[in-house]
């Protein structure tokens, strides 16, 4: 069942508020007050979609790492032509898009160790039909892949993603090979 655009809308608006609120406070220091106040819609719509603040996170959250899942599943052929480039930049392309929102959840903690969990899913489905990977390689691939995506999200000069996608994938074909 698709959602009605003002459902979206209100949705988006709140996922924003979420995001602005969460540079200016603590997680644990944000309120629905602070939400609704940021997003400028009162309380009972909040209530009709979240129950609190950490159910509008974990939604948010829970439909970046679909969107991830998506793009993963979407470049899986290229990955099993052992070209990561394909799958990599589409990650950092939808990354880029989002940068305001993932950037405040990295950097929070959750989203992350639901994207290493992700990672190593993925890994084991794919990865793990060419190559034999142990726990240590796959924490190393997982966690090397979040933490690059934190540092070039979070540098003062913009970085150009081409070259952020080139090191990952040369990364990628060394621990690999």
């Amino acid at each position: 069942m698709t959602e009605d655009k003002r459902i979206r809308r209100t949705k988006k608006l709140l996922r924003e508020a979420l995001c602005e609120t969460m540079r200016k406070k603590r997680f644990q220091n944000i309120t629905v007050s602070d939400i609704v106040r940021q997003a400028d819609i009162n309380r009972g719509t909040f209530y009709a979609y979240y129950k609190d603040v950490c159910d509008l996170r974990e939604h948010v959250e829970d439909d970046m790492i679909e969107s991830l899942r998506e793009i993963i599943k979407r470049t899986l052929p290229d990955i099993y032509k052992n070209s990561m480039k394909s799958s990599i930049r589409q990650v950092v392309s939808y990354l880029q898009e989002n940068h305001n929102l993932a950037y405040v959840l990295l950097n929070d903690g959750e989203l992350e160790k639901k994207m290493i969990l992700l990672l190593t899913d993925c890994c084991k489905m794919q990865i793990s039909k060419n190559f034999t990977l142990d726990e240590w390689t796959l924490c190393f691939i997982t966690s090397g892949c979040i933490g690059i995506m934190k540092l070039w999200m979070t540098q003062p000069e913009n970085i150009d993603k081409e070259k952020v996608i080139d090191r990952m994938d040369t990364l990628f074909r060394r621990v690999l090979s």
